[in-house]
């Protein structure tokens, strides 16, 4: 049991623009799921059979779907727990199994949040350098199998840090339980697995489109088209990535908080179907 005082005033203002712009990300998260359920029911029967055939589009609501998650448990746990430090009487904090499993659920929704880029990568790669391959762009493919594996390795790349290192717990002078980057192993671990590992398959994928449209300069214009549009995908979520992700820990839950903006923010210029389909009253295209 730990026993805090209310943080210094530069301590209390970090938290609170934390809190106000995780509370931003997850507005922004809602507003976004809320009109693509709305264009959904004011299209006609063919619009939404067509919705329902768009890989990229429920790609991007899993992404909102885990950026909504991750604002929910990131107030909860974190928001919340501050705001009863700085401005209730001194509270009480257990570092308690349920403290430290409720910080590992963020944590791997976080590392689930950024792999769910390395999936639109995957999509995007499959697309251009397997075409004929049908069955890997369909969304029942997305649906059952390559989104669960997504949340697999999210979950079970993040286990280690909780129970092999043993590096999440209720770290002292803060009312939340979370993963210490004083422990040598999770230092060196979880950069690897939230940060070099995503995007260097990322990255793989921009190469190898990048080596397939200089191989394919003479097919229709239509194909190279749509390859060129997932190149500049691809590109856009790379420049995200990198920007997001060294900043991840560098001062606490303030930079995630701006991340998870960012990240709404820039969800309809990551997928060019989506901003059309927010933008637009008519029918969804297929072109992207």
């Amino acid at each position: 049991m730990t026993v805090l005082s209310p943080s210094s005033v530069i301590g209390q203002i970090r938290q609170l623009t934390s809190t106000i712009a995780n509370l931003l990300a997850l507005v922004l998260s809602l507003v976004l799921l809320c009109l693509f359920i709305y264009k959904f029911f004011r299209f006609n029967t063919f619009q939404r059979k067509k919705f329902s055939s768009e890989t990229s589009i429920f790609l991007a609501i899993n992404t909102l779907i885990l950026l909504i998650t991750r604002s929910i448990l990131q107030f909860f746990e974190v928001d919340l727990n501050t705001i009863k430090q700085n401005y209730f009487p001194p509270q009480e904090f257990h570092d308690s199994f349920s403290c430290r499993f409720r910080a590992y659920i963020l944590l791997s929704i976080h590392s689930t949040l950024y792999w769910s880029y390395v999936l639109k990568s995957t999509f995007r790669f499959t697309r251009v350098i397997y075409p004929t391959y049908v069955r890997l762009h369909q969304v029942t493919t997305y649906v059952y199998i390559f989104i669960p594996i997504h949340y697999l390795i999210g979950f079970l790349t993040t286990l280690p840090i909780w129970i092999g290192f043993k590096a999440v717990y209720l770290l002292p002078n803060e009312p939340y339980c979370t993963a210490s980057y004083n422990e040598l192993a999770s230092l060196i671990y979880m950069p690897i697995v939230a940060f070099i590992l995503p995007l260097s398959i990322i990255s793989i994928c921009y190469i190898c489109i990048v080596v397939q449209i200089r191989r394919t300069a003479a097919v229709s214009s239509v194909n190279q088209s749509r390859n060129r549009r997932d190149f500049v995908v691809i590109r856009r979520i790379i420049m995200i990535i990198t920007i997001l992700n060294p900043n991840m820990n560098s001062i606490g839950w303030l930079s995630s908080s701006i991340n998870a903006v960012i990240l709404a923010l820039s969800l309809p210029l990551v997928d060019p179907k989506m901003y059309r389909l927010i933008s637009k009253t008519d029918v969804v295209h297929t072109c992207a």
